[in-house]
C-alpha cells in the first residue's frame, strides 16, 4: 500500500482478540482500525501533559516478555502496521520510555514505544486481558508508571548505586563549608542521573515491578495507589527509602527473582551518571568559561584533560532556527550547533579583529568538518575529542591517554619513513603470533581436537579468529599502529598542519574517544565486582 510507512510490533494474543472486536464494530479492516485507534490515541495524549499521559500497564512491565535463549517460544505476535506519514513519528513521541531505555540498544533496554501506543490505543477501546494480566490496573498515567518502576529500581539497588545516593543525602542539608558547594552540587547531579536517565534494565527489575504491581496495582485499593504512584509524595519516598535497604517488604518483592548479582549494571549505570554529569559541566564550560580563567580541565570519567584556546567561545541563542550569520556559517561548515539548556550553542567563535562582533575561527573547518555527519547530540563529544590532550603526563597516569594512528594513513601523511612502517607492520604480525600461540598454548584436555585446525590457520588471521569464536575464546589482531606525538587536534591548527591531516586527526580522535569512553566503562564493570560484589 503506496504512501504508508510500514513496521511491526509484537502484542500479546488477548490485544489481538480486542482488535479484532473493534474492526468487526467499526466495520473496517484491521489495518484501518489500528490507524483510526492510534489516531485517536495521540491526539488525546498530546493534548495531555507529560505526566497525565496514558501508558498500557505491559509497558512498564515489560509484558509479553522477549525469549531470553534462541530456541525458547514466543509468546506475543506479530501486528504489522501500515501508517499514515508523520503517524508513526507522532505516536513515539507521546508513548512511554523508562529511564535508561533506548530505542536501538541490548535486548534488556529497549523502548518499546510504537507497541506501548498500540497496546494502550486497543486498551481505550475494548478490554482486554489474559492469565498475567487479570487484575492488574490496566491502563496507567506515565507519571504513574515511572513511579512504579522507581520503586523496582529501588528495591533492586546495587551497592554502587547505593553510595551514590548515600553520598547525595550526605551533603543535603549538610552545613556548607568553602568546599561543599562543588562536591554537593556533584553528587546530586549524579543521583539525579542515577534516577532519571541512566538507570540499568534487566529481567529481574521488570520481575520486581511486576511484583510490586501484583501487590499495589490490583483489588480495591489499586485506585489509591496509582495516585500514591502518580503524586510520589511522602508515603512513595518513605516506600522507596525502606526498599532501598534489606528488610520485609524488599523482600516480599523480591520473591521468584534469581539471585544473580547485578552489580556490575549497577556500577556502569554509575559511569554513566558520572559521565552525563561531566559532559554537562564540559558544556557549561565552553559556553560560560571557567571564573578561573582556566582554558584546561580534566573530564572525568574517562580522566582525560582537554584545552581551549583562550580566546575561544560558544554562544547561546534562546531562539530557533539559529539567528544569522550563525546559521548561514553552521550550513558552510565554519561552525558547530549543540544543545544546551534549551537552547542552541554555537562553537568556535573568537572575537573579531578590530570590530565589534565574533567571526568563525579562520580556517577551522577541516578540523570540523567529520562532525558534519553526526547527530545533534553527539556533537559535544566531538568537540572533546579535538580538545583532548592525548600526550598529558606520566604515560603510567590514569589520565594519560594516547593516539595511535594506523601505520598505513601515518606513512601516507609523511610522518614516518618507510623503514618506520615496514617495522611496526612486522612488529604487530610478530605480536598476533604470539597471541595466537598463546590461545593454543592454553586449549584444555577437551579442546585439543582443535590444535591442530589453529595451528593451519596461523598464516590466515580470519579464519584463525572463527576458529578461536568457535572454542569460546576471543581473539584480536594487533594492528599496526603510530603513537601520535602531538598534544590536541585543534594545536594543529595553529602549528599550520595541512587540511588533509587535520580532517583525518579529527575524526580519528573522535573515534578513538569513543573506543577509550567503551573501555572505561567496562572497567567500570569490572571494577564494581572487584570492589562490592560476586560474579552470578
Amino acid at each position: 500500500m503506496s504512501g504508508y510507512e510500514e513496521t511491526n510490533v509484537r502484542i500479546p494474543p488477548c490485544a489481538f482478540d480486542a482488535l479484532a472486536t473493534v474492526a468487526a464494530r467499526r466495520g473496517a479492516s484491521r489495518d484501518e482500525t489500528v490507524r483510526q485507534l492510534l489516531n485517536a490515541h495521540i491526539e488525546r495524549q498530546e493534548r495531555w501533559e507529560a505526566d497525565d499521559r496514558l501508558t498500557h500497564i505491559s509497558t512498564v512491565l515489560r509484558y509479553p516478555r522477549p525469549p531470553r535463549w534462541r530456541g525458547d517460544q514466543r509468546t506475543d505476535k506479530p501486528l504489522r502496521l501500515r501508517l499514515a506519514p508523520g503517524q508513526m513519528l507522532r505516536a513515539r513521541a507521546v508513548s512511554l520510555k523508562l529511564p535508561g531505555q533506548r530505542q536501538r540498544a541490548h535486548h534488556d533496554y529497549p523502548a518499546r514505544l510504537l507497541t506501548d501506543a498500540v497496546m494502550t490505543a486497543i486498551a481505550m477501546e475494548e478490554d482486554f486481558t489474559d492469565e498475567f494480566l487479570e487484575g492488574l490496573l490496566p491502563v496507567l498515567r506515565h507519571s504513574s508508571a515511572l513511579g512504579l518502576w522507581q520503586l523496582a529500581v529501588a528495591a533492586t539497588i546495587t551497592t554502587p548505586e547505593h553510595l551514590v545516593y548515600q553520598g547525595a543525602e550526605d551533603w543535603y542539608g549538610r552545613r556548607l563549608t568553602p568546599e561543599a558547594p562543588r562536591f554537593s552540587r556533584h553528587a546530586l547531579l549524579v543521583a539525579e542521573a542515577l534516577d532519571d536517565e541512566v538507570a540499568w534494565h534487566s529481567p529481574v527489575r521488570f520481575q520486581v515491578a511486576t511484583n510490586i504491581a501484583r501487590h499495589k496495582l490490583t483489588g480495591a485499593n489499586a485506585e489509591a495507589n496509582e495516585q500514591m504512584l502518580y503524586e510520589q509524595q511522602a508515603e512513595w519516598h518513605a516506600l522507596r527509602q525502606r526498599l532501598r535497604k534489606p528488610g520485609p517488604e524488599r523482600a516480599q518483592y523480591l520473591r521468584t527473582t534469581t539471585s544473580y548479582d547485578w552489580t556490575g549494571r549497577g556500577g556502569t549505570a554509575v559511569w554513566r551518571a558520572e559521565r552525563r554529569v561531566a559532559v554537562q559541566d564540559l558544556e557549561e564550560w565552553l559556553v560560560k568559561g571557567d571564573p578561573g580563567g582556566s582554558v584546561e580541565r580534566v573530564v572525568s570519567p574517562p580522566e582525560w584533560s582537554v584545552q581551549v584556546p583562550g580566546a575561544w567561545r560558544a554562544l547561546t541563542f534562546p531562539t530557533m532556527p539559529t539567528p544569522q550569520p550563525y546559521a548561514t556559517w553552521a550550513a558552510e561548515g565554519r561552525v558547530l550547533t549543540f544543545p544546551y539548556n534549551n537552547k542552541q550553542a554555537v562553537w568556535p567563535l573568537t572575537a573579531r579583529q578590530g570590530r565589534h562582533g565574533w567571526e568563525p575561527v579562520p580556517d577551522i573547518e577541516p578540523i570540523i568538518s567529520p562532525a558534519r555527519k553526526l547527530r545533534s547530540d553527539q556533537i559535544v563529544g566531538f568537540i572533546e575529542a579535538v580538545l583532548i590532550n592525548w600526550n598529558d603526563g606520566d604515560e603510567d597516569s590514569v589520565s594519560h591517554h594516547r593516539l595511535h594512528l594506523p601505520v598505513d594513513k601515518a606513512f601516507d601523511f609523511g610522518l614516518i619513513t618507510a623503514e618506520e612502517q615496514r617495522e611496526a607492520r612486522a612488529q604487530a604480525r610478530t605480536a598476533t603470533l604470539r597471541t595466537m600461540d598463546e590461545i593454543i598454548d592454553k586449549l584444555t584436555e577437551h579442546e585439543r581436537h582443535l590444535r591442530p585446525g589453529l595451528e593451519r590457520a596461523k598464516g590466515d588471521a580470519r579464519r584463525f579468529g572463527r576458529l578461536a569464536k568457535e572454542a569460546g575464546v576471543r581473539f584480536r589482531i594487533t594492528r599496526a599502529m603510530w603513537p601520535w606525538p602531538g598534544r590536541s587536534v585543534v594545536d594543529e591548527l595553529s602549528a599550520g598542519t595541512r587540511p588533509a591531516l587535520l580532517d583525518f586527526l579529527a575524526d580519528w580522535a573522535y573515534r578513538n574517544s569513543q573506543l577509550v569512553l567503551e573501555q572505561s566503562m567496562e572497567a567500570a564493570w569490572d571494577q564494581a565486582f572487584d570492589r562490592y560484589g560476586r560474579r552470578g
